[in-house]
């Protein structure tokens, strides 16, 4: 037989029949990178991550001081989800595994302890998904009959959601259907990553799944007296909800908002919080660990009933009702009434910041991370709603100019045409959401002269090389 050449032989005056072998390519003695290279891709990565977020709205320290903030920054190291969708899905997971037991009393309201997130976040770079299995990954670790049984996906009718807190199982054409949740539990987390085809189901003619939800987020009676009537006097029901703020404003409606369907979930604007080419997960011995620590957490505060205000949390919920209420009106703008529910939403996610504590008063502490929250969420819902592209126009602007930057003046000026504050716009935050984007550096640059005060410049971070 002639010698191969793809076996490192003589060349064969015939080829073989078949694929041809290929000679394997050593990479054992490629030079690893250096240092400088390692620099320019971690440089790149942090532009590509500054892009991505550019249009996320501040977001204060504090939303991230309670027990599932210090859980999600354990998580976050291991994955590129957006830290504050991370402590969003356990929240509402937290208020789901809760049950109906804790809640709040608030004259003659009860108000479950339910919160209903929607992480709305671009195609692929929202990492909205990834988010919801950081947190999915610690409840297996947590409660993992919970996981299995209580988690369900496709919401469609009014009808449907209700069978699935019926007294008895329903009976089809072919027979006994089995209940969906086990017996005598009435706590479900409804995972829905397609929020936007939910939105379709709700909008057909005769569709009931809006006034469902309206009084699922109340807690209690789902019971239907239609032709096909079914008893369903408790429900526990939490929403994880995921869509991208192109579809949601597309697909909403005035009316949609104006009903009060929205007004019960609680919007969170994402983004990939980082590039990792290989993720890792977190160590089993630390997630057993935040898992059992979550789960005792969890079973203890199952068992309290109402949960009340320490004097000094009445004080403190006194001022923040002040400031959620006032957005109250006969003339809301779509965002507004998105955000309506502002004030039991910030009582509710106290309410399990208190729990979570072992504490069953609500206390300062808890009012001040669940408010920093709710002003995300705020600031969230006017970002999807209300987007201004003024500060991505203004971030191409800067760069265009390239080394020489531009100076505040030139922002004011030649940019905005002197007329910024009479339109409501503030430059100084504007440049300052640059700056914290990590695209751009604030300088200070000598006058031409040699004399007088430096001028201030903004210009885009020049990569490493």
């Amino acid at each position: 037989m002639a010698p191969d050449p793809a076996l490192g032989g003589t060349p064969a005056s015939e080829p073989p029949a078949g694929r041809w072998l290929r000679p394997v390519r050593d990479t054992g003695t490629e030079a690893a990178p250096g240092l400088d290279e390692l620099e320019q891709l971690a440089a790149h990565a942090r532009e590509r991550v500054a892009q991505v977020r550019l249009w996320l709205p501040q977001i204060e320290e504090a939303v991230f001081d309670c027990y599932l903030g210090n859980l999600a920054a354990q998580l976050d190291p291991h994955t590129e989800a957006d830290q504050v969708g991370v402590l969003a899905t356990l929240l509402g997971a937290a208020g789901a595994h809760l049950g109906p037991g804790p809640h709040l009393q608030l004259g003659y309201e009860r108000h479950p302890l339910l919160i209903w997130p929607m992480l709305i976040g671009q195609t692929g770079v929202g990492k909205k998904g990834t988010a919801y299995n950081a947190a999915k990954a610690l409840l297996s670790f947590t409660d993992n009959d919970f996981v299995a049984q209580n988690i369900h996906s496709g919401l469609s009718s009014g009808e449907g959601l209700a069978s699935v807190f019926a007294a008895e199982a329903e009976t089809g054409k072919t027979g006994r259907k089995p209940r969906l949740l086990p017996d005598g539990d009435c706590r479900l987390l409804a995972y829905e990553p397609e929020w936007g085809t939910v939105m379709a189901r709700m909008r057909r003619e005769g569709n009931t799944l809006s006034a469902t939800l309206r009084a699922a987020w109340e807690g209690g009676n789902l019971s239907t007296l239609n032709v096909d009537a079914r008893v369903a006097r408790q429900s526990h029901i939490s929403i994880s909800a995921h869509i991208t703020p192109k579809e949601f404003r597309e697909k909403v409606s005035a009316a949609d908002m104006a009903g009060g369907t929205y007004n019960r979930f609680l919007p969170i604007a994402v983004a990939q919080s980082k590039l990792l080419d290989t993720p890792t997960p977190a160590e089993p011995t630390l997630m057993l660990q935040l898992g059992a620590s979550l789960f005792e957490r969890l079973r203890q505060a199952g068992d309290v009933g109402a949960v009340g205000f320490t004097d000094a949390g009445a004080l403190a919920w006194r001022r923040l009702y002040i400031e959620f209420a006032s957005r109250d009106g006969d003339t809301e703008t779509p965002v507004e009434e998105f955000i309506s529910r502002a004030a039991p939403h910030c009582l509710r996610i106290a309410a399990i910041y208190a729990l979570l504590d072992r504490a069953d008063s609500i206390a300062p502490a808890h009012l001040a991370a669940a408010s920093a929250l709710v002003r995300y969420s705020i600031a969230s819902a006017a970002a999807v709603l209300s987007p201004n592209d003024t500060v991505v126009r203004l971030a191409a602007w800067i760069a265009e100019a390239g080394a020489e930057g531009r100076t505040r003046k030139d922002v004011t000026v030649e940019f905005f045409g002197g007329n910024a504050r009479r339109v409501g716009v503030d430059p100084t935050r504007l440049l300052d959401q640059l700056i914290q984007s990590g695209r751009f550096e604030r300088i200070s640059r000598p006058p031409a002269s040699g004399r007088g005060r430096p001028t201030e410049v903004y210009r885009a971070q020049t990569r490493r090389t």
